[in-house]
């Protein structure tokens, strides 16, 4: 296709004084290419639909099909991308690179990040095209972030060095844990991979990373250090301050505690402005993060609790351990393994509920959904979401029309493919016998953290085969974790959660304008893998675990796939 140095505009207006001619349809695809490159979306259809393909020189049909291509992916309409795509031949366009991008975004699109970065390391960009090369690693960074933190193509081996390079840069930066240690891990990569295509040119997001960023000189921690909360405001405390400790020597501000036990939070964030933080991590309970909210803080606040219903201020940022997290992780890797018909249970306290409530607003398909109220009447709980009682019930009906006594022992429904367990683990180890015993013991079993936070090895024996919904600390090979487990005991420490929530507090706070800018997408974290969302909220994804040997065991790769 030609270029024309026109508005889109007046190439529209010209190709609608030509009538229908070659010279209309030309200028028609001239227009709505412009169109779509400006991100005019509504006008670049309204040029294509006026295109005439018959009156399109030969010359012009591969650029048809392409942008054909282009506007169905940005309309969902995949299918109909596909097959424009499969007829263009590159040699056809007069810039190839564009069908290598549109193949790429096509892939993302379709839910496979990791073949669409894929796709686009193996461009042989010329790398005496500056714009050309950084558009090229700026989407295959694009897409590597796309990935989860905690994604197995991350960490998947691959024979191709330039594949290699990207997914080790990607995990270096996952795994660092502050801004001047990823900056000194980014200078490092590049000398480990000095003829990476991205060496030379980094994405840009990385770019920002070296940039001269100030980080906060002054940080201000403000917790319940007494009081009814003080344990775990002290975990925190000790979770932020072991991890400041370790990397004390790439940290670059002061910190101060304020107790909000000791005085109201609006008197504390007066005094933490007086003396002159930069940016404040806390408040720990809900009530105290509504109330700095409300004050529309003038300083960056990294909240460690969310808000429910309030607009969060321009300058709250919001970072805690909500159950609805661990929910929506269950909900997605459901749907990554296939299941089709669930049996939820839970019991009825309030973390349980609040689960149950997210992940149902999460499923699309048949769920059957059953309270266990306690440990006498797990296996009637069971039996009620297996449809047991249905079956004795048709049972007794069909005995009382042929006025005979039917021998029939009454068998689970067969359409359950997956068990949601919301429970404990007392009433985990409860669960075991109840599902053999209605014939679902071959069921898989996806269970939240609590079904085996403070189990002995004992207990996690009888869990043998349950998939576990846990923080990546606990899962993952993690040396601060284990640092930390040796000083604090926190495998027995049903506050270590709080710990953790610590650290990921620490290794958050000197790169929050990077986080809000976009330059860094996610990290996995120790409560979690991090994303930020609209509003300033960080979203945990699980990590998954299996008991296997009375253990919690980093899950096989293959496992549920």
């Amino acid at each position: 296709m030609s270029t024309d140095a026109a508005s889109p505009d007046a190439l529209a207006q010209r190709a609608a004084a030509a009538g229908t001619s070659k010279q209309a349809a030309t200028l028609y695809l001239q227009s709505a290419r412009l169109y779509y490159d400006e991100d005019q979306q509504a006008a670049a259809r309204q040029s294509f639909s006026a295109i005439r393909v018959a009156d399109l020189e030969d010359a012009d049909l591969a650029a048809y099909l392409l942008l054909n291509a282009e506007l169905a992916i940005a309309d969902g309409e995949y299918p109909r991308a596909r097959a424009s795509l499969m007829t263009i031949d590159a040699e056809d366009l007069p810039d190839p690179l564009r069908l290598d991008l549109t193949e790429a975004r096509l892939l993302a699109a379709e839910g496979n990040p990791a073949s669409a970065a894929r796709r686009l390391m193996s461009v042989d960009a010329p790398t005496n095209d500056v714009n050309t090369l950084q558009a090229v690693n700026d989407a295959v960074w694009t897409y590597l972030n796309q990935l989860s933190a905690l994604e197995p193509e991350a960490s998947t081996a691959s024979s191709e060095q330039v594949e290699q390079g990207w997914f080790s840069l990607r995990q270096t930066m996952l795994e660092s844990f502050s801004l001047a240690d990823q900056v000194a891990r980014l200078s490092s990569w590049q000398k480990a991979w000095p003829n990476h295509p991205a060496a030379t040119n980094l994405p840009s997001g990385l770019k920002a990373v070296k940039a001269d960023i100030r980080p906060p000189a002054r940080v201000g921690l403000l917790l319940p250090l007494s009081g009814s909360l003080s344990r775990a405001g002290r975990a925190v405390r000790e979770g932020f301050i072991a991890a400041y400790l370790r990397f004390g020597r790439n940290a670059s501000f002061n910190l101060t505690l304020y107790d909000t036990a000791s005085d109201s939070v609006s008197n504390l964030y007066e005094q933490a402005l007086v003396d002159g933080m930069d940016l404040l991590v806390g408040p720990l309970r809900k009530e105290s993060v509504v109330e700095i909210n409300g004050l529309n803080p003038e300083v960056p606040v990294l909240a460690l609790n969310y808000l429910t219903t309030e607009q969060p201020a321009t300058n709250l940022l919001q970072v805690g351990l909500a159950i609805e997290d661990e929910a929506e992780s269950i909900a997605a890797r459901l749907k990554r393994d296939g299941a089709k018909r669930l049996l939820l249970l839970h019991n009825d306290e309030n973390w349980a509920i609040r689960a149950s409530r997210t992940l149902r607003s999460q499923w699309r398909g048949p769920l059957t959904q059953q309270t266990v109220m306690d440990l006498k009447t797990i296996t009637e709980s069971v039996g009620a979401g297996m449809f047991v009682a249905a079956s004795e019930s048709r049972r007794n009906e069909l005995s009382e029309v042929l006025r005979e006594d039917l021998q029939f022992l009454p068998r689970a429904r067969g359409d359950i493919d997956a068990v949601v367990a919301l429970i404990t683990n007392i009433e985990a180890n409860a669960l075991v016998p109840a599902l053999r015993f209605h014939f679902a013991q071959d069921l898989p079993v996806y269970a939240s953290s609590q079904a085996v936070r403070g189990a002995s090895p004992q207990d996690l024996r009888e869990l043998s085969g349950f998939l576990i919904s846990e923080l990546p600390w606990f899962v993952l090979e993690n040396s601060t974790y284990t640092e930390m487990n040796e000083a604090f005991g926190l495998s027995a420490d049903p506050l270590s959660p709080l710990y953790a929530l610590g650290v990921d507090a620490f290794r958050l706070c000197d790169r929050l304008p990077l986080f809000s800018s976009g330059a860094i997408a996610q990290l996995l974290g120790s409560a979690g893998a991090l994303r930020m969302e609209e509003g300033g909220r960080f979203k945990r994804e699980m990590a998954w675990g299996q008991v296997v040997d009375s253990r919690l065991a980093p899950e096989s790769r293959t496992s549920g796939r």
